[in-house]
């Protein structure tokens, strides 16, 4: 059936929300049509009467076969199969498929297999029927994404523990801590995430209110159980990578890393303090910057970079240069 670029649109969000669990109505669904800007060119703002939703839906299930369903309890729709896939005729604007071309190249970088290829042969179909010559582009592979992943992940294991987290299953593992003592548990995986170049999920022992982190690359074995758990947005809102920040510092920097100081600034309104009576150091006056940036910083230039203020980051530096020190005394 040949669908109209307007009709398409409205579908295409309509199933977005159903996937959502949004569970969309006539009124939801109009609401969200009056406010949205589907061309920044042309802003074009689509409105349409009951009549016009109830085809949409209709023809969703009669021509493109979406599992779609009422839910009177909810007075909403919903698909009856999630992962439904919603084939249809990709009209996308420049910005839009730029978008999805870099969202291609990092997850070149980032996934492991068999999501990275999953992603971007997904990409690749859509660009292709868009515009075939945006794919070919080859200043996107000048993109450099620098990754230190600690450990390798098995694909077949990161496969399961995505599509359990996704279809919300139990898991059972086989998990090896950083002592290499291997324990057995079942967890519910409530997030996936990446951090520090590395894939975790974000788990809940199952029967247990203990939440922890596993890191993905140590599961030596893992299986997807028949039983399910209601995601809790209250332990995806409670993962926090936070660095901690030092306010006021002042570092006395020697010339020979002028350039470093300049290049990689710890802040965007740092200062530098040149009139300091010394040929060979300078200061830098840093309003605030991550603690465990600076520690790093100060300890890879080797006495080059020395902490004036505050004094409660000086005695952080020399605890991890004695730490350092004493890691390395035999």
């Amino acid at each position: 059936m040949n669908v109209s670029q307007y009709r398409l649109k409205r579908m295409i969000r309509i199933v977005d929300m159903m996937r959502k669990h949004k569970y969309p109505n006539y009124t939801t669904i109009k609401r969200d049509f009056d406010q949205a800007t589907y061309d920044t060119n042309e802003t074009l703002i689509l409105t349409c009467d009951r009549k016009t939703v109830w085809k949409d839906l209709k023809i969703l299930k009669d021509e493109f076969n979406c599992p779609w369903e009422y839910d009177r309890r909810r007075h909403g729709y919903y698909l009856t199969d999630p992962h439904w896939d919603f084939a249809y005729p990709a009209y996308l604007s420049e910005t839009q498929m730029m978008a999805m071309l870099m969202g291609r190249r990092i997850s070149e970088e980032i996934f492991p297999e068999p999501l990275r290829s999953e992603i971007t042969d997904a990409v690749d179909y859509l660009l292709n029927v868009a515009n075939p010559d945006l794919v070919k582009c080859s200043f996107v592979s000048q993109m450099k994404l620098f990754s230190a992943q600690i450990g390798e992940i098995d694909s077949e294991i990161f496969d399961c523990v995505y599509r359990a987290w996704r279809d919300h299953q139990i898991l059972h593992i086989e998990y090896r801590d950083y002592h290499g003592n291997i324990s057995e548990r079942e967890i519910e995986p409530h997030a996936l995430f990446f951090n520090n170049n590395n894939w975790y999920i974000y788990a809940r022992a199952k029967d247990l209110d203990a939440i922890r982190s596993f890191m993905i690359h140590r599961i030596q074995k893992v299986k997807a159980l028949p039983e399910t758990f209601i995601p809790d947005p209250a332990i995806y809102g409670d993962i926090k990578f936070t660095l901690t920040p030092v306010s006021n510092v002042v570092l006395r920097f020697h010339k020979d890393i002028h350039d470093a100081i300049f290049s990689v600034p710890f802040h965007e309104k740092q200062e530098i303090i040149w009139d300091t009576g010394d040929e060979q150091y300078k200061l830098v006056k840093i309003p605030v910057a991550p603690q465990e940036i600076l520690i790093q910083r100060i300890l890879s230039q080797k006495g080059k970079l020395v902490v004036i203020e505050p004094l409660s980051l000086k005695e952080e530096v020399r605890k991890a240069a004695e730490e350092v020190i004493a890691a390395h005394s035999d």
